[in-house]
């Protein structure tokens, strides 16, 4: 039964992909009809025409497109939108930099570690506020979701100026290498990349959320209670507690992205 399940899943993965392409092929002759082709042969070869360094970037690349995707997979099986999962991100963002910059008393090579976790905190606590809006007020978290993201823009965006901002090169600052994420040797393995540990670190934490989700009796009682808060209060089971915590680990998920992203040491905040 499970493999029929796993099969029927994967087929619908498939069927979703090859519609998006050939959607996004009859874009590409609209606006492009020149230039269609090549650019969709390019696109089929997922920028691997440069061969172990295009591995690498693309391995870079799917940390945030992982760790936000992960965030809002994981409340919506706790039958929760996340939508504020940007307003997450980028909190997690800037906290994780603001940490790193000024946790002085931390040793450089691992201070990106306390700055990675306080930007999924951040992440938490900033998606906690639907969350609780949710559970005691029934407030829909779409709507408190985007709120939020605009919200944390602006007060990402006046912190920067405040923190982080060279007003001499008018510039953000950037981070160096000794305080980015390390990468262990895997440039040497992906020659000219921007790999790092960071997404095999964004792979275990998809692994551990699939654990507590499909594996543990807490899980069940997050999704229980996101879907039918009634018949888990009926069960015994705290509702609101649930509801509150599916949104606050989404947002640790989604914070702690911004953080791997930004601490990379590839560019500036």
């Amino acid at each position: 039964m499970k493999n029929k399940e796993w099969f029927k899943s994967f087929i619908s993965s498939l069927i979703a992909i090859s519609c998006g392409l050939i959607f996004g092929l009859l874009i590409m002759f609209l606006v492009v009809p020149s230039n269609a082709l090549e650019g969709f042969s390019i696109l089929l070869r997922g920028g691997f025409y440069r061969g172990i360094k295009s591995i690498g970037e693309v391995l870079y690349l799917s940390v945030p497109i992982m760790m936000t995707g992960l965030s809002v997979a994981f409340a919506f099986k706790c039958g929760l939108f996340n939508i504020g999962t940007p307003g997450q991100y980028i909190i997690g963002a800037f906290v994780s930099m603001f940490a790193v910059f000024n946790l002085t008393f931390i040793p450089d090579s691992i201070r990106w570690l306390f700055a990675t976790l306080a930007g999924g905190i951040a992440g938490a606590l900033w998606a906690s506020i639907p969350g609780i809006l949710k559970a005691y007020r029934n407030v829909n978290e779409v709507i408190s979701g985007i709120m939020m993201n605009y919200i944390g823009m602006l007060i990402v965006i006046e912190g920067v100026k405040q923190y982080m901002y060279n007003s001499t090169g008018a510039e953000s600052y950037s981070i160096s290498k000794s305080l980015a994420v390390p990468n262990l040797g895997l440039d040497k393995i992906f020659r000219g990349s921007s790999i790092n540990i960071g997404t095999f670190i964004a792979i275990g934490v998809c692994i551990i959320a699939y654990i507590i989700m499909n594996k543990t009796t807490y899980g069940y009682e997050l999704k229980a209670s996101g879907y039918n808060s009634n018949a888990s209060k009926y069960a015994g089971m705290n509702e609101k507690k649930s509801i509150i915590l599916s949104m606050i680990i989404a947002g640790f998920f989604a914070g702690l992205g911004g953080a791997l992203v930004y601490l990379a040491g590839t560019g500036r905040t």
